[in-house]
């Protein structure tokens, strides 16, 4: 079953989601974090037995946390919408405008849905909502 969103069907999910990016947000600056200290650590000549641990620690924290930033990705998946990156996270909601299928387009740092482009584009071919021939008014399921 594929739902398509009306753009205010998907700025009334986009709250609950905003919080699942936040959390996507916190552990991908981790990652960041850990693969410094592990380079950090790698480049010294000579290792300790305690940089070799931290070194170990620092990358089991990367598979970690890559890890449950897929499980937040498949939860966001589950609203129906697709997540299409993660620095930025670019959240795709599948809509319709007129017959044409389409993505209503998300960014983090977006307050709301602004922007669409067709499903053979990508971000940088997003346009913004004002160009919309004739949004769906209402969802309806495609089976």
């Amino acid at each position: 079953m594929y739902k398509f969103f009306t753009v205010k069907e998907a700025n009334a999910i986009l709250p609950q989601i905003k919080v699942l990016v936040e959390e996507i947000a916190e552990k991908r600056d981790e990652i960041y974090y850990n693969i410094a200290r592990y380079e950090e650590l790698a480049d010294s000549e000579e290792k300790t037995d305690k940089e070799d641990l931290e070194m170990m620690y620092a990358k089991s924290m990367v598979m970690m946390l890559e890890s449950e930033i897929k499980e937040i990705i498949e939860t966001i998946q589950n609203f129906g919408v697709l997540v299409k990156g993660i620095d930025p996270v670019i959240v795709d909601f599948p809509s319709k405008n007129d017959e044409e299928d389409i993505f209503l387009c998300w960014k983090e740092d977006e307050e709301e849905i602004m922007y669409w482009h067709g499903i053979n584009e990508g971000f940088k071919e997003r346009k913004p909502i004002s160009l919309l021939k004739n949004p769906p008014r209402r969802s309806f399921y495609n089976f």
